[in-house]
């Protein structure tokens, strides 16, 4: 077909610019033109449209894979949420707020008091501790994540669960502002590598025990100090926070039996 084609165009091209030179009318080229030309639109067209049916078809269907894969990832992350025996309410992030020098202060979650979220609930994600609920609306929730101003959590440390108050900053030791401290620690007894997790509060509000808040990557003494202060990675990335659960239910309100 384009062996016919191509010769076609050509001879009308060359038709045309005689016409032209001669000054003859160019209705009848005109005519000719449409002759030769319609074929040839009539095959090009529907080919043009199938092009752009496929090329919404590939759009189409590429979006559908990501929210797939999107809604993929949202089931693995809500599996691996661990909030014990407690119960609890899965969560989405929708807003960062308050950005701080480490990063967001705050974060707002798409669950509120008509799911059962209370102020002071823990919030937990797939890798450990977030912060804990300051306020609350119908359908929204505000948290506080730990390392903001005024956030301290019990916690303990090692294998040995040395005991003390984990903050986001400590004037006596340097730290990137994306690392927490743990100061007032009962001297050489914490190490890098040991594991921090929460030591939990009475009735496990705000924070139940055991949850895992990071890990020590030094331990540092001031000079003239009895005790040590350890710089601590957080085990959750705020930069890339997604899904979380909020515990809803009350923990224990009585003292553990002998």
């Amino acid at each position: 077909m384009r062996r016919r084609v191509l010769p076609a165009l050509l001879a009308l091209t060359v038709l045309v610019l005689l016409a032209d030179l001669a000054g003859a009318p160019l209705g009848p080229v005109r005519g000719i033109g449409d002759a030769v030309l319609g074929p040839v639109e009539r095959l090009v067209a529907p080919r043009a449209d199938e092009t752009d049916r496929v090329r919404a078809d590939n759009v189409r269907l590429a979006e559908e894979v990501r929210r797939l894969r999107d809604r993929e990832r949202t089931s693995d992350q809500v599996a691996e949420l661990d909030t014990g025996e407690l119960p609890s309410v899965t969560a989405r992030v929708v807003a960062l707020d308050r950005a701080g020098t480490s990063g967001p202060e705050r974060i707002t979650l798409d669950v509120g008091r008509r799911d059962g979220v209370r102020t002071d609930s823990a919030v937990v994600a797939p890798d450990g501790l977030v912060g804990r609920v300051v306020s609350v609306g119908e359908w929204s929730a505000d948290v506080s994540v730990i390392g903001s101003p005024g956030s301290g959590v019990g916690v303990r440390t090692g294998a040995k669960g040395v005991i003390g108050t984990l903050s986001g900053s400590d004037p006596t030791t340097a730290h990137r502002a994306d690392e927490l401290v743990i100061s007032q620690l009962t001297r050489d007894r914490v190490r890098a590598g040991d594991a921090v997790t929460t030591l939990g509060s009475p009735g496990s509000r705000p924070y139940p025990p055991g949850i895992a808040v990071g890990e020590v990557t030094r331990v540092e003494r001031a000079p003239g100090r009895l005790t040590d202060t350890a710089v601590v990675r957080p085990a959750v990335d705020l930069a890339t926070i997604d899904v979380v659960a909020v515990v809803t239910g009350p923990g224990r309100t009585s003292g553990r039996t002998p």
